[in-house]
């Protein structure tokens, strides 16, 4: 039995709960609403720089600086659109500009230039539009959900998706032999995804038993399991995501920070889960 990293992770964890509580805790103060905006889209910047490391588009001069600025603006339009329905459309007018500079872009650089755009618009949207709805969940605005509190369904997001990263790790460590995907992270293994699946669906049980304690977070039982159980399916298909790129690009993190390896390592599985309750809030049934 190895636990590899075990206290650095603990570390971590620590300090990302701590700055989590008081992200929650003063969210709605007007001016801490800017610099958490602003955050997102430096750390949507840093994972987009990472991508494009990843996907070899640094070799392109002025590229990934296009790419950062389109991520981030795009981010920061998301949270406009948080303000006044007049904005809705923003983040998406933003990602059509990007997209139209992508072109403009490759007019005098025709080699590879079809993967080229392709490779940069995707990166974009990989990483900006996913930390965008974060924002529009935190700062919920949602006819469909008018009684919920975001700063709850935030919390939620967050704990039942990193759980199922938790859940993975020690129940691979502990009862995995089988593989789970051995050439994209030899680490999986197929009982511990099971056990991260089903600590999703547990946890999320948990939000349900605990409603009363958080009375605009309407969560009814067979809600609970069916968002659990697509977390903690979408959040493992959003982490094998960027070991794929990683083996792909031939390297262990995306990044090297210390006790974290890279944004994109944080931020994987949240990529995929993330628009799961965006939809939920939003999209009225």
């Amino acid at each position: 039995m190895h636990f590899q990293d075990l206290s650095k992770r603990f570390i971590t964890s620590i300090i990302s709960l701590a700055i989590l509580g008081s992200i929650l805790f003063f969210s709605y103060v007007p001016l801490v609403k800017w610099v958490i905006a602003l955050f997102a889209a430096g750390v949507g910047g840093m994972g987009i720089w990472e991508y494009c490391r990843l996907a070899r588009l640094t070799t392109k001069k002025g590229l990934t600086e296009l790419c950062i600025a389109v991520g981030a603006l795009t981010i920061l339009g998301f949270f406009v659109s948080t303000f006044d329905s007049t904005f809705a459309l923003l983040p998406f007018i933003l990602i059509f500009l990007g997209a139209i500079f992508f072109f403009i872009y490759h007019f005098d650089k025709i080699t590879d230039s079809i993967s080229s755009i392709a490779m940069s618009l995707f990166g974009v949207c990989y990483v900006a539009i996913p930390l965008g709805l974060i924002l529009k969940i935190l700062y919920l605005v949602s006819p469909c959900k008018v009684e919920h509190e975001g700063r709850f369904w935030l919390l939620y997001l967050l704990v039942v998706t990193k759980i199922t990263d938790v859940g993975a790790y020690f129940g691979g460590r502990l009862f995995g032999n089988r593989k789970l995907a051995s050439q994209l992270s030899p680490g999986k293994t197929v009982t511990g995804a099971i056990v991260g699946f089903c600590s999703a669906i547990t946890f999320s049980l948990i939000f349900y038993l605990l409603k009363g304690w958080m009375p605009n977070l309407h969560l009814s039982l067979v809600e609970s399991v069916w968002l659990g159980a697509l977390l903690g399916f979408l959040g493992q298909v959003g982490d094998l995501g960027e070991s794929l790129f990683k083996r792909n690009a031939d390297v262990k993190d995306s990044n090297r920070l210390p006790g974290l390896g890279g944004i994109l390592d944080m931020l994987d599985s949240l990529l995929f889960t993330t628009p799961v309750i965006y939809f939920f809030l939003y999209v009225c049934s």
